[in-house]
């Protein structure tokens, strides 16, 4: 598995990433694939199965926001052409034994989407996949008023992702952070 963090700020979105990559038994780091892409003005991160992150980062062409609500757009626009990308792929999202989350920025807006293309946004702003995520959630849920700005922000999911390293075996540095600003 792996960890990757997110927050919604009041006028920014902050990923993070390790950069381990396991395989049944085989551990690779890999900082040359990264697990937050910039696609257009999106941020796109993946956990789970590599292959749906693999097709939509070579080969997804996401939609341009319109500024419309980001939920429904959401709904009517990006989910539609992830599926779209994963069928041009011969790729069977609904096939038994598929498991995969995603995280996407874009306008500032954080998502989740499950393995069945289910999206969620969290109360808290604060969201998080991967099997080192609730070690990185538990410690960014106890500073929250430290990511209200960027650069604070920064220096809290660093601490979050070596909390995650330190006690989940899937995780490891170095570490990928992105911010996004609408």
């Amino acid at each position: 598995m792996t960890t990757i963090i997110a927050f919604q700020g009041a006028d920014f979105a902050i990923l993070g990433a390790d950069s381990q990559i396991t395989d049944g038994d085989k551990r690779t780091l890999s900082p040359s694939t990264p697990k937050i892409v910039k696609i257009g003005k999106y941020l796109f991160a993946v956990s789970g199965d590599c292959r749906p992150g693999d097709i939509l980062m070579y080969n997804w062409k996401p939609p341009l926001y319109d500024g419309t609500d980001p939920v429904k757009f959401m709904g009517k626009k990006i989910i539609p052409s992830i599926v779209t990308a994963f069928k041009a792929n011969s790729y069977d999202f609904e096939k038994d034994g598929v498991s995969f989350s995603f995280l996407i920025a874009f306008a500032g807006n954080v998502f989740e989407i499950g393995d069945s293309l289910d999206i969620s946004q969290s109360i808290d702003c604060l969201y998080g996949v991967g099997s080192g995520s609730p070690y990185a959630l538990g410690y960014l849920a106890g500073t929250l008023a430290n990511l209200a700005k960027p650069e604070w922000a920064q220096g809290e999911f660093i601490e979050a992702l070596q909390i995650s390293a330190k006690y989940d075996i899937n995780t490891a540095a170095p570490f990928q952070i992105e911010i996004q600003k609408p």
